[in-house]
């Protein structure tokens, strides 16, 4: 059994200053799959900053948050209380490993703001460790995932192949019309069970697993080769190699 804390942040979209609004966690047991904890919390020093709250990519759901502090489904309060909260709740429930989907950018979030406020990171005395690389290892790679995201036009703006948490979560749930909430929360939850996912195709906790930033994606092309205008070959190709002046087609991937 393994205790695991599946967190996520919003943030304003400054890179170099990632001041951050909104923290969520989930905390679970990897065996049982129960949910022992959830934590919501909007950070009152960037909350009250409405010219900063203003430059965030999603500040326009300011109105969930009033709505879920309303409902006190979400906690307002200062950094310094959130982060003490995590750790009094990492502690109860004897957390071992944090997880987070592109977990290298919510660790930076959490290393920023500690160090802005002037509080002691949570995270500092427990690994970190990225869903996307259980999703790279045990999903993404697969020819499944591939004929999904074409059939689906799950694409980047670079034409490769999208892997992100909300085209994940859409094929591991066959819920082709999900839309990621992008707060903090909500996104935990989907993380965690992506992670489960993993877990079941045979993921191990605390282990970490090589990311894969891009998923190149090589459409079908058409291909016609004629010897003397006879044409020997007319179908498709999806890589083409030149080397030394001679062409190699390949036709699958």
């Amino acid at each position: 059994m393994a205790m695991v804390m599946v967190f996520d942040t919003e943030t304003t979209t400054a890179k170099e200053k990632p001041f951050c609004y909104n923290v969520g966690y989930v905390i679970f047991d990897t065996d049982s799959r129960a949910v022992v904890c959830e934590r919501d919390f909007v950070v009152e020093q960037i909350w009250h900053n409405t010219a900063l709250f203003a430059t965030a990519y999603y500040a326009d759901k300011r109105p969930l948050y009033v709505q879920a502090m309303r409902a006190r489904r979400a906690v307002m309060d200062k950094w310094g209380y959130i982060m003490r909260q995590m750790r009094i709740d990492m502690r109860e429930y004897r957390v071992e490993y944090a997880y987070a989907y592109n977990s290298p950018f919510d660790d930076r979030v959490f290393t920023y703001n500690c160090d802005w406020f002037r509080t002691n990171n949570p995270l500092d005395n427990i690994p970190v460790l990225d869903i996307r690389g259980m999703v790279s290892e045990f999903i993404t790679n697969t020819e499944e995932y591939r004929e999904f995201c074409e059939t689906n036009h799950r694409f980047t703006d670079s034409d490769n192949y999208s892997a992100t948490a909300e085209t994940v979560y859409q094929y591991i749930t066959a819920n082709h019309d999900f839309v990621e909430a992008h707060t903090a929360l909500a996104d935990s939850r989907i993380e965690m069970e992506i992670l489960t996912e993993c877990l079941d195709l045979g993921a191990e906790i605390g282990t970490t697993y090589k990311v894969a930033h891009q998923l190149p994606r090589y459409p079908e092309q058409p291909l016609t080769i004629k010897i003397d205008s006879n044409v020997i070959y007319q179908g498709t190709y999806r890589k083409k190699y030149v080397r030394s002046g001679l062409y190699s087609f390949k036709t699958e991937i």
